[in-house]
Formats: C-alpha cells, sequence, structure tokens
C-alpha cells in the first residue's frame, strides 16, 4: 500500500512561477458546518510533537481535539472523539508567502483553531489522501493512466459509485500524514466519515472535493 496526497498544485501562485519547489499546502473552504454557530471550537489547545516544519498541520486536516491530553493530534482510530477539523484563518507571512495555498506552518506548540465536527457539516479541501492499490494506475494497454488520474476518474463517477472520506492512516515516509483524510470506495460500519458530494475546486481554484459528514 502506497498512500499518497491529493493533487496541490499551483498553476496561478506566485511560488509556482518564482519559487519553484516551494511546498504547498492544503486549503478549505466551510460549505455549511455548525461549529462556528454552536461554540464548538477547540483554539487554546497546542499541537503534539508529531506536527514538525517538514510534517505541520494543514487546513482541512482530522485531528483529535483533546483538552484533557492538552495536544491536539492524529486520530488514533475512526471511533476517537471528539474529532475536529482544523479551519486556521490564513494570513500573509510576507511578500514571498501569500495566499491560501502557503499557509500550513502551524507546528509542534502552536494553536491551531479546530472546529469540532457534526453530522451533517459540508466542506470543500484537498487535503486528502488516497491509496494507489485501491485506485490503480493502467501500464497497459491503449488506456494508460496514473493512480492520480484513476482517482479523479472515480471522483467523477461518484453518481454511480460512491466514494467517502475516513480517518487518514499513518505517515509512511513519504508524503502523507495520518491527519489528513482518507477517500475510498469502502463504506465504512461505524466511526466518523463522510460521503464525497462533488469534485469541485478549492477557493484557489485548485481541484478539490466537497464532502459532508454522515456519521460520527
Amino acid at each position: 500500500m502506497a498512500m499518497k496526497r491529493f493533487p496541490l498544485t499551483s498553476a496561478n501562485s506566485y511560488s509556482s512561477k518564482y519559487r519553484p519547489g516551494e511546498k504547498l499546502y492544503a486549503t478549505l473552504e466551510l460549505n455549511q458546518v455548525a461549529f462556528p454557530k454552536t461554540g464548538m471550537v477547540v483554539s487554546q489547545t497546542p499541537l503534539g510533537a508529531e506536527f514538525t516544519l517538514e510534517a505541520p498541520c494543514e487546513n482541512g486536516m482530522w485531528v483529535v481535539a483533546d483538552k484533557a491530553a492538552g495536544v491536539i493530534a492524529s486520530p488514533a482510530a475512526a471511533t476517537d472523539k471528539p474529532i475536529g477539523i482544523v479551519y486556521t484563518t490564513e494570513k500573509e507571512y510576507d511578500i514571498f508567502h501569500y495566499g491560501l495555498q502557503t499557509f500550513g506552518r502551524k507546528i509542534t506548540g502552536d494553536y491551531p483553531r479546530v472546529g469540532l465536527l457534526g453530522i451533517g457539516d459540508t466542506v470543500t479541501t484537498n487535503c486528502l489522501q488516497y491509496d494507489d492499490t485501491e485506485f490503480k494506475a493502467v501500464t497497459t494497454g491503449d488506456n494508460q493512466k496514473t493512480a492520480e488520474e484513476a482517482l479523479i476518474d472515480a471522483l467523477k463517477a461518484i453518481d454511480t459509485t460512491p466514494l467517502y472520506v475516513v480517518p487518514g492512516v499513518a505517515a509512511d515516509g513519504t508524503t502523507t500524514s495520518k491527519a489528513v483524510p482518507k477517500i475510498t470506495a469502502t463504506k465504512p460500519n461505524s466511526g466518523i466519515y463522510a460521503k464525497v458530494v462533488k469534485f469541485y475546486t478549492v477557493p484557489n481554484g485548485e481541484p478539490g472535493v466537497k464532502y459532508q459528514v454522515i456519521s460520527l
């Protein structure tokens, strides 16, 4: 199994033109969520040791906002509660780092803003990962495609074959984090999961996925 991040692009960004190779981060749009109105927001609990400069906290991550433990961490299991989504306000760091996709430098000891998820909450994000043994590349024949293209094809076909979003899996040492939710075609039997609503775009025009929380 090889976990891969949902494609993060920078076709119209300053960094793509003048800072090639600069790391980009996921973005998030809150479409319809309850936590800003209900006050179910955690903002005074620091990030745990897993969030580093090499693997910082990003908007759209699912995390366990456990005040009793005193840290925010990746979900240990699908049944962990309370699970929230990171939605820290984007900011301009300097003239070289601006816009949604350059946000993401929250690390150990920093305080992100986390909204506790509820049934029916709907967001659009590119903070996602997928398994390239589930969405497989085709390397022979006339219709060859990459694993990323196989994922995009599956997202375009959700009217007939639904897709779901579940807690992420452990980092494999390359590009994934357990706090990054995972897209899968397998419907969970329990725990927190969401259903993909639409293959869409995030606010800066990059590819994204709209999903709705179905179960907690």
